[in-house]
């Protein structure tokens, strides 16, 4: 180094500005010189911003931003859906009469409310008995599930009375207890026959008081068993309970008593509804025999307590369950289950005198009598009062009072019950916010003080007392609607700090993306604009973050807040550090921004189609554009400099593939024989290409022999998915023999493509030939069509890139001085041929030479539409492979060919395997291009994670718990998804590497 510059530094570092130093220093001089900078490096931002700055590897920077969107990830959760839990309440109660003495609670897992309520094309019902309970001795309506519409949501809904937050639900897949009040906790005693484990999970399974039979261990496979045996085993058992009770006198003595439960859970139409799907006549068949069984079950309850009069009917469903099978969504087929209730105390059927918007009542052929609807957390508190046991502490929402034929005094005093629970639960919210936090800071939700809790409990106490009952009911259905309005005042306490917190560290990891990715480019650095920022301002500002992170933990610690929200406000601490010490960067930026002026219509036509994008997860119709405009683009702007055989099938493939967006989602049958047809098209494919690589002589025997064992893989895929899907359609379970075959064809499909040579088609060939045996396992329908078309569209993407890469200026000029960054044996006139440039790449080679400073050192134009083109692929691939912009997409028959035990977390692996299978080639193209055209790594990458980042910020803004439950569960599905996305898209950023770059053995071309 020159000594002058040395010296230069060494001032800038110490801080000895102006200083003079002399050359002829001691060198122990010297060395206690840079001791002293070393130290003062130490204790300054100087270190920090080493750390946080753009010396750090694309590797580094990923890993930390997986980190970052993991945390992102689950912080929605917290923020809009928290459900605290508090403690010490004392149980509330009508102190008169309960209508009835037992109460009877079945609930059909999966049943949808039109397949139950509606008249089949003869006039006749699906449910006799049931419909006849409707038009003769009971009421009915709907009950409006919430997201997530799955088992156990639905379960603590109808029980506990609130809706459980996403974190109680992932520890039941963990397999922990979540205890909480239910309806079986407050009765006498409890029977019930349902899921393994559920009421144990969350009452605690007092053994005393609750007796609970699980489903067979058999009946959790996926095929192989009738489901109506799971629902004749819930009637069986419950049969042989009475007959056990005639000769049993401690078990009739129990049975005998008051404020008892009986709890049914049929999981035989969900399961029904998976294999057969809704609509088939084999789920109808279904439901009539639930209806038989209940029609029995009626009959038997009756006899045994002899006609007394006493015994309360409620029959719902715990979610519904879309045309194709699947649920966990807000679609109306899933959240519109159906309510069916008869016994003492409740309406009988009356005439109908409302009229419903929603046009259901006339569908159904119910337009003529009363309907009933509340929403499935109200179900705990009407239970309650049915049966007169103490609501569930923990209930949300009040009592229904359009579904009882009491007296005006049961009334009232059945309200004021509920009315005094629900008021206990501000209290204890209150006195628990209060308690975490600090003193001058709490802020109580003032309409329901304690002075004025006091005063409405005693007002309404007045009135019941002197007999105004109408009165009374008046002042405490508005005194309920305040209670509420209480609860998620102090649900929601936390929200805007939350919500704050990570939109902070959402833009701030934005920002500091920005600088990383202009500290990458050498042609736009400008002048430093005034005094940089010393080394002394660094260190204030690592000071001041360092104060700010250490008041702000002790504020959290002082109000025992959940360790969740201590990383959630946290984290943009250290993210606006990283940006603050980048100071200088941004002053640059801030020069480069006036001459950013010919760049703002690419930069505003890609924020755009950004948008498009978001919108795509709304009205998926809308990425068909993109595509569209994508085919017709290189006609317009670059016709010269493409051979027009490229642009004809650069424009097909674009067409094809952007079709997909429009098949509707309606139509998401299982069509296995288009698997078939799929995988065939495959496979011709394939061979297609292996006679092309024979003419070219690129590969020796042993690579075609490599090829060609993939294709027979894909063929046994072929055979083995349609063999399952047969054994399926008559509800026989996949043999053994061919789990294990898909088993070992996904692990090979992996690993096969690491055996073959780097060079970049042959390379690519084997990652798609690889990849595809296992997805045709996990294919329901057209998917492994759309992989076809997808491939083809990305080599020809390549191709097109390939062809452009002189254009734009993006090949340095030793590959063209060579003729080939391969073999070098192409010639200068090889260059204007992209076929031939192309073919000769080899990854290893290329990826060395770009490691080794021959690779762009800036962003161009084109890169903005390479990453965008790449984001939207990515989008189109979700509906190439089915629509699952929504959580409620997926197929319990995709994971067939693997699995025939109910496993969600190793179902939801599989799926999600298949979801990434077309995000891994897209990134395996990307990077292609990358090396091809010689693009920065590091900036590109940062570019696409950044494009990702302002979708990823939308969706997390437009998440809301406000609005029917379709809405809501719009908004928090596409958020999830697309964060899934995104941390899969980062981590393919070193997979895409390993699987191009590595390998195990090479066979080298000859």
């Amino acid at each position: 180094m020159d000594l002058r510059v040395y010296l230069q530094e060494l001032r800038d570092c110490t801080g000895y500005i102006g200083k003079t130093i002399d050359p002829r220093e001691s060198y122990r001089s010297r060395k206690r010189g840079i001791r002293r900078t070393v130290v003062s490096i130490n204790f300054t931002g100087e270190r920090v911003q080493a750390l946080l700055g753009g010396t750090m590897k694309l590797w580094a920077i990923v890993t930390i931003g997986v980190f970052i969107h993991i945390i992102f990830f689950f912080s929605v959760f917290d923020v809009f859906f928290a459900t605290p839990l508090v403690t010490g309440m004392e149980p509330q109660r009508s102190p008169l009469p309960p209508p009835a003495k037992r109460l009877v609670f079945i609930v059909a897992d999966g049943l949808r409310a039109d397949k139950i309520l509606q008249l089949q094309p003869d006039g006749k019902s699906a449910a006799p008995f049931l419909r006849k309970i409707i038009e003769t001795q009971g009421l009915w309506g709907i009950s409006h599930a919430a997201v997530p519409t799955a088992t156990r949501p639905g379960h603590v809904a109808l029980t506990a009375g609130f809706y459980e937050d996403p974190t109680s639900v992932a520890k039941d897949l963990q397999g922990k207890e979540v205890l909480f009040d239910t309806v079986f906790n407050e009765s006498q005693y409890t029977w019930s026959w349902d899921t393994p484990k559920f009421l144990s999970k969350v009452t605690g399974g007092n053994q005393e008081r609750m007796f609970s039979e699980k489903y067979p261990g058999h009946m959790k496979y996926l095929a192989g068993i009738n489901a109506k045996d799971m629902d004749s085993w819930v009637f069986d058992e419950a049969q042989a309970l009475f007959e056990k009770s005639k000769t049993d006198q401690i078990l009739s003595t129990k049975m005998a008593q008051e404020q008892i439960l009986y709890f049914l859970h049929l999981g035989g139409l969900d399961h029904s509804g998976y294999i057969v799907r809704p609509s088939s006549p084999l789920y109808l068949e279904h439901i009539r025999y639930v209806d038989d069984g209940v029609e029995r079950l009626v009959a038997t309850i009756e006899d045994h307590y002899d006609h007394d009069q006493k015994t309360a009917y409620v029959f719902t469903s715990d979610h519904g369950m879309t045309d194709w099978g699947a649920h966990g969504d807000g679609t109306h087929d899933e959240t519109l289950t159906p309510l069916i209730a008869w016994g003492p105390g409740l309406r009988k059927p009356e005439k109908e005198t409302q009229k419903y918007d929603d046009g259901l009542s006339d569908a159904w052929g119910l337009s003529h009598l009363k309907r009933s609807d509340m929403s499935q957390a109200s179900m705990a508190a009407f239970l309650s009062a049915l049966v007169g046991i103490p609501f569930p502490m923990n209930a949300v929402l009040p009592v229904p009072d359009n579904m009882f034929n009491l007296t005006d005094h049961e009334m009232a005093e059945m309200m004021f019950a509920n009315l005094k629970q629900l008021l206990n639960q501000v209290r204890a919210m209150n006195a628990e916010r209060q308690k975490r936090s600090i003193k001058f800071a709490f802020s109580p939700f003032l309409p329901l003080s304690p002075n004025n809790m006091v005063s409405i409990v005693s007002h309404i106490t007045q009135l019941i007392a002197d007999k105004q009952y109408k009165t009374a009911t008046e002042e405490i259905k508005s005194a309920i609607s305040l209670s509420l309005k209480g609860i998620r005042y102090y649900t929601t306490y936390d929200r805007n700090s939350l919500w704050f917190a990570v939109v902070s560290g959402y833009l701030g990891w934005m920002v500091y993306i920005v600088s990383l990715i202009y500290e990458d480019q050498d042609n736009l650095n400008v002048p430093n604009q005034g005094t940089q920022l010393s080394r002394r301002y660094k260190g204030m500002i690592v000071l001041f973050f360092f104060l700010l992170s250490i008041s702000t933990f002790v504020v959290l610690y002082v109000q025992h807040v959940v360790w969740t929200n201590f990383i959630y406000i946290l984290l943009p601490c250290p993210i606006w550090l990283a940006v603050c010490l980048r100071f200088d960067i941004y002053k640059q930026i801030v020069g480069w921004i006036s001459s950013i002026g010919p760049h703002v219509p690419y930069l505003m036509m890609t924020f755009i189609g950004l948008q498009g994008c978001v919108l795509g997860f709304y009205y998926k119709q809308v990425m068909t554009v993109p595509m569209f405009v994508f085919a017709v683009w290189p006609w317009i702007a670059k016709r010269d400099q493409l051979e027009q055989k490229q642009l004809f099938q650069w424009s097909a493939s674009c067409v094809i593939v952007g079709l997909f967006p429009l098949i509707p989602v309606g139509t998401r049958e299982l069509q296995f024989d288009l698997v078939v047809f799929g995988g065939v098209v495959a496979v011709l494919t394939a061979c297609l290409v292996i006679r092309s690589f024979a003419k070219r002589q690129l590969a020796r025997r042993k690579l075609f022999l490599i090829y060609g064992f993939q294709i027979v893989m894909m063929i046994v895929a072929i055979v083995i998915m349609r063999h399952t899907a047969s054994l399926a359609a008559h509800d026989k379970r996949t043999p053994l023999v061919s789990q294990i075959i898909s088993w070992i064809i996904l692990v090979i499909g992996i690993l096969e493509p690491f055996i073959v040579t780097t060079d970049i088609k042959c390379r690519l060939f084997a990652i798609a030939l690889g990849w595809m045996a296992p997805y045709i396992l996990l294919c329901i329908s057209y998917e492994a069509l759309f992989m076809v078309f997808m491939c083809w569209n990305l080599y020809m993407w390549i191709v097109l890139e390939t062809s452009l890469r002189v254009d734009y200026k993006e090949v340095v000029s030793v590959a063209m001085e060579n003729g080939s960054l391969c073999d070098g044996k192409a010639t200068p006139d090889q260059a204007n041929s992209a076929t031939k440039f192309f073919e000769s790449l080899d990854f290893a080679t290329i990826s060395t030479q770009n490691t080794n400073g021959k690779s762009r050192q800036s962003l161009v134009r084109a890169d903005l539409r390479r990453a965008f083109y790449a984001i939207n692929l990515v989008i189109v691939s979700l509906f190439g492979t089915g629509n699952i912009t929504s959580v409620n997409s997926f197929d319990p028959a995709a994971v067939f060919c693997f699995l025939t035990i109910s496993n969600p977390p190793s179902m939801g692996l599989i799926v999600v395997l298949k979801i990434a299978t077309p995000f891994i080639l897209i990134a395996c193209a990307m990077r292609t291009i990358n090396l091809v055209t010689n693009a920065p790594q590091k900036s590109f990458n940062l570019l696409y994670i950044g494009m990702c980042d302002i979708i990823a910020l939308q969706f997390f803004l437009l998440v809301s718990d406000e609005g029917s439950w379709m809405q809501v569960g719009a908004t928090i599905s596409h958020y999830v998804i697309f964060q899934v996305i995104h941390l899969v898209l980062m981590l393919l950023i070193g997979g895409s590497y390993i699987l191009t770059t590595c390998n195990i053995c090479c066979f080298k071309p000859r």
